[in-house]
């Protein structure tokens, strides 16, 4: 029988079919079982670029970031507005403590005045040392108050002045935040897209060689119903008719034409587990692998 030497391993058992068909069960009358092959549907999964990536990840940081500067801003305002409150307090507060100081000077003055003009003092120098006295208390007490309430404000004010530097470096100090969590989640889903690629990969590659095993099954079964039919039908034909026909040689060199397009180690490794092949070489299959065992030097 004419045939093309295989290059792939699904061509090898397409023809050694054939040849099976050709030589042991191509009779009048018989008609070849057919089964449908198994055609499992794959996954697609289309991977984003990295604009497409990098607009989702600002996306989603987006929120969190704003809600985050907003709520700092709050707060800075907040801050801001009770340091004013507080300033207007103490100023107020100075100006009621100075009227309370000049009016319990004057209240002084006027006993000392009074108890001046009773012990008819009203002209003497004890009179008018103690009147200057009670000045200098009262001058002395305002300033101070005075010096107090201007250092209290000034520390509010500084604070004030911190928080209004802050929250005008707000909207820069932010975004330098938001980019970095816009490359950190970027980073995140750059690894879950690489995830979900290798995990569709291994998927597709599962039902790859389930639908071989199926193929392979399929080949099989024809082969063992062929059997079977010739054995009930008809008989087959017996090892030495098979050697006349050419039947052996051409599934040698069917087999053969495939192996030797691979290295010999790993033509060794292959054939050697490829039991599929004693249905079509029967006791020649051993020596076939023994020959491939010898090449590469498995065996010596």
């Amino acid at each position: 029988m004419q045939f093309n030497l295989p290059t792939t391993k699904e061509e090898m058992y397409t023809v050694l079919n054939d040849l099976f068909y050709h030589y042991r069960i191509k009779r009048d009358g018989y008609e070849q079982a057919y089964m449908s092959e198994l055609e499992l549907e794959r996954l697609v999964y289309e991977q984003e670029s990295e604009e497409d990536l990098t607009k989702r990840a600002e996306i989603l940081v987006e929120f969190d970031s704003e809600k985050e500067k907003l709520s700092k801003k709050a707060e800075l305002e907040s801050k801001i507005k009770q340091l004013a409150q507080r300033i207007t307090s103490a100023q107020e507060t100075l100006e009621k403590d100075k009227e309370n100081i000049e009016k319990l000077y004057a209240d002084s003055q006027e006993k000392l005045r009074a108890q001046a003009v009773k012990n008819g003092l009203i002209n003497s120098s004890v009179y008018l040392d103690k009147t200057a006295y009670l000045e200098s208390e009262k001058n002395s007490s305002i300033a101070k108050a005075t010096s107090e309430n201007e250092n209290l404000i000034a520390q509010l004010t500084a604070q004030s002045t911190d928080y209004e530097e802050q929250l005008s470096s707000l909207d820069e100090f932010y975004l330098a935040i938001k980019e970095k969590a816009v490359m950190k989640k970027l980073d995140e889903l750059k690894q879950d897209q690489q995830k979900t690629a290798r995990e569709v990969f291994k998927y597709n590659n599962g039902l790859e060689e389930k639908e071989q095993r199926y193929k392979n099954t399929i080949a099989q079964a024809n082969a063992t119903l062929n059997l079977k039919y010739m054995e009930i039908s008809m008989g087959e034909f017996t090892k030495d008719q098979l050697v006349d026909m050419g039947y052996y040689q051409d599934v040698i060199d069917c087999v053969c034409g495939y192996y030797d397009t691979l290295d010999p180690a790993q033509a060794y490794q292959d054939i050697y587990g490829e039991s599929k092949l004693t249905i079509y070489l029967d006791d020649y299959y051993q020596n076939v692998v023994f020959m491939y065992g010898v090449r590469s030097g498995y065996i010596s």
